[in-house]
């Protein structure tokens, strides 16, 4: 147990602090024309930052001979509060705040177990803690001299429908008036990403296009590459800048935007008996980060978690119009 009367908080305040100017900065810099390779979504920020939180707030425990657990946990109070302090100001949005939670946990824990065991060794003095509060800045000016590498992905959920391919079909290429009801539970929605409420083929005079809608005011197109009627059908995303509109969607995760970009969709149907039916859905994306070690987990829990939501309403539409 931790014992509050020993527990100086404001350290823990000044570790949440700290966090918060350091999003500021980083935010400021990102979107300035002098510093635009400085980004949130960087080894700098996400875990060079909670490191530094970590260690602010253990050094401020350097008299209570903390314990191993304290040095692990008791950042995570810094950092909650630097989360919530995000969300007040705007800085963030739940998405972004929920998604990258657990590193930056994890960074703290790492910085605070650090400046913990250092402190054992040494007189306790400020030298271990100004060593390291400039290194978040540090590492912003060294990192963008490390090229990125995107990460191609490719992600396929697959469910057995009792309908007849032609019946899914159908479901498939004029999807209206999706109702919130009719989506099973999905992790990507509950964190407040927009659940789609229309999908429609149509002819153009550029040939078959698909036009999708979300809510808060998503819209966006495909164009089909490929389509075998009753078989399968291969869509090619068009992304504007009025796909989302402010506020629709963090800008970390923006589809298209920066560090993610969805290419294409391909529905296949393969029939295994008279009335049941193997649905599939496979996507192409890629993700762009300095952190993909974390990047791509993430996106790849995303992609699949809405995929299945996907699958399901027309496995949940086939079935009902087929019964």
């Amino acid at each position: 147990m931790i014992n509050a009367k020993t527990l100086p908080l404001v350290w823990i305040f000044l570790g949440a602090a700290y966090g918060l100017a350091m999003r500021g900065i980083f935010g400021y810099l990102s979107h300035s024309q002098a510093f635009p390779v400085v980004s949130v979504v960087s080894f700098a920020f996400t875990l060079g930052t909670p490191f530094v939180i970590g260690a602010i707030v253990i050094y401020g425990l350097r008299n209570a001979n903390p314990s191993v657990i304290q040095m692990i946990f008791v950042p995570w109070i810094a950092i909650a509060l630097a989360l919530t302090g995000s969300a007040v100001t705007l800085l963030e949005g739940a998405v972004c705040i929920i998604l990258a939670a657990p590193v930056l946990l994890v960074g703290s824990s790492i910085g605070g177990l650090i400046m913990g065991l250092s402190l054992r060794f040494s007189n306790k003095s400020s030298a271990p803690l100004n060593s390291i509060l400039a290194l978040p800045l540090v590492l912003m000016v060294v990192e963008p001299s490390v090229p990125q590498q995107p990460r191609l992905m490719e992600d396929r959920v697959c469910v057995e429908v009792s309908a007849t391919p032609h019946r899914i079909w159908s479901e498939i290429l004029n999807a209206r008036n999706i109702r919130k009801e009719e989506l099973p539970f999905s992790f990507t929605h509950l964190i407040g990403v927009p659940r789609p409420v229309e999908g429609v083929n149509m002819m153009t005079p550029d040939g078959e296009m698909r036009f999708s809608k979300w809510e808060r005011g998503v819209t966006f197109s495909a164009r089909v590459t490929q389509r075998f009627d009753d078989r399968s059908i291969t869509w090619l995303y068009n992304f504007t800048p009025d796909s989302f509109p402010d506020g629709s969607l963090d800008e970390h995760v923006k589809i298209g935007g920066q560090y993610f970009d969805l290419y294409d969709t391909t529905f296949n149907l393969t029939p295994e008996s008279e009335n049941l039916t193997r649905l599939e859905i496979i996507s192409h994306y890629k993700v762009t980060t300095d952190v993909n070690f974390y990047a791509v987990p993430v996106a790849r829990f995303v992609a699949k978690d809405f995929m299945s939501t996907i699958v399901h309403l027309y496995k949940s539409r086939s079935e009902r119009s087929a019964g």
